[in-house]
């Protein structure tokens, strides 16, 4: 995945922020948003669980579904584009 169009995205103390240009609104993700954000960036969609399996606690099958709808949205809002989709 990469960083929607018309998207400007950086990291800062921890925090991922996030604006659609040219009119915003600014995004703020902290904690495990911010962590499901740069590994979306970093594994393909299908190896996202995976790679957050150690960083995230909780039942595995609740811990994927949550990612998937949060993935689903930032992808739903043009945040983020799937390579493997286009």
């Amino acid at each position: 995945m990469r960083v929607g169009p018309r998207v400007a995205a950086t990291e800062y103390e921890g925090k991922v922020f996030l604006a659609q240009l040219p009119d915003g609104p600014i995004r703020v993700l902290e904690g495990t948003a911010a962590l499901i954000w740069t590994q979306a960036l970093a594994v393909p969609r299908s190896g996202l669980v995976a790679a957050l399996a150690e960083e995230v606690v909780g039942d595995p099958a609740t811990v994927g579904a949550e990612l998937s709808a949060f993935v689903d949205a930032l992808l739903e809002q043009r945040l983020l584009v799937d390579d493997e989709e286009a």
